[in-house]
């Protein structure tokens, strides 16, 4: 739920990001945000974590009302941020390397620039983005620290978007360093991390198969 969230926010502001950076925004523009935006995925979860703990949690809790702010919705949020980074870069550099001839050939039989940038661009591209929603996804679902901070760290089942969760990972990250090797509490968290496994696994394959599609 928590990573589902995350990427449904941040996919379409990173690809988003990525088309301006690479087709629209002047190179003094581009010499710009390219640094700081490389230099916001070094930065270590648990600063966004502490970030997400002392402003996106208030803000959530006072803006929709709720009697608290540790919910799935806040790690969505934290998660957002953090996968942005890598979205934004990998699928920039995708598209810087479409082809000028291409482009050229598009814009010469009076295609607009935004026309190019759908038909041409995001098309010829389209593996560097699958990269970035593979690399975004990963980065989601496996984050620990600032997912463990936001979300309430609640053991229990949620009944909705804004209750307090406890995700796959912090779960594990939790509970490992008291769970006796080779008992059943042990056993279940090793469980859990071929779970988190499995479902990397899918949503990848998933990713790669409607991009083979696209280019068919």
């Amino acid at each position: 739920m928590v990573s589902i969230g995350a990427i449904i926010l941040s996919l379409p502001f990173g690809v988003a990001v990525a088309i301006y950076l690479a087709e629209i925004a002047g190179k003094r523009t581009r010499d710009l945000l390219k640094p700081v935006i490389e230099l916001l995925a070094g930065i270590p979860s648990v600063v966004y974590g502490f970030f997400g703990l002392v402003v996106i949690v208030p803000l959530i809790q006072k803006g929709l009302s709720l009697p608290v702010g540790e919910t799935a919705f806040a790690g969505s949020v934290v998660l957002a941020i953090m996968a942005l980074p890598t979205i934004i870069t990998v699928a920039e550099d995708a598209m810087r390397t479409t082809p000028r001839a291409m482009k050229e050939a598009s814009l010469a039989l009076g295609a607009t620039q935004w026309q190019t940038i759908y038909k041409v661009v995001i098309p010829y591209s389209i593996s560097g983005i699958t990269s970035a929603i593979v690399l975004g996804v990963g980065r989601a679902i496996g984050e620990t620290m600032a997912v463990l901070m936001v979300t309430g760290n609640a053991a229990v089942i949620p009944t909705s978007f804004f209750d307090p969760v406890r995700t796959i990972p912090a779960t594990i990250a939790a509970e490992l360093g008291e769970a006796p090797a080779g008992g059943a509490h042990y056993e279940a968290l090793f469980l859990l991390g071929a779970v988190l496994f499995l479902i990397t696994m899918v949503l990848s394959i998933l990713v790669e198969y409607i991009s083979s599609k696209r280019k068919i």
